[in-house]
């Protein structure tokens, strides 16, 4: 038991960035755009394109290891 526990732990730490990214940094870039009165880019929501965005670089941070 106390080995999934860790597994778990250690998989759910690796994978922060990319809740990082989706969870804080979609969201900021969203309510950015709307305060410059972006609603779509390109005919897609701005939710549809921050959450694409900020989760595949959130994907890579947690896969290099670094955001740069």
């Amino acid at each position: 038991m106390a080995n999934m526990l860790t597994k778990l732990l250690e998989w759910f730490l690796t994978a922060l960035p990319f809740f990082f990214g989706l969870a804080f940094l979609a969201p900021l870039s969203v309510q950015v755009m709307a305060q410059f009165g972006v609603i779509t880019l390109g005919g897609v929501d701005v939710w549809t394109v921050s959450l694409i965005i900020f989760g595949v670089w959130g994907g890579i941070a947690s896969w290099t290891g670094r955001w740069i």
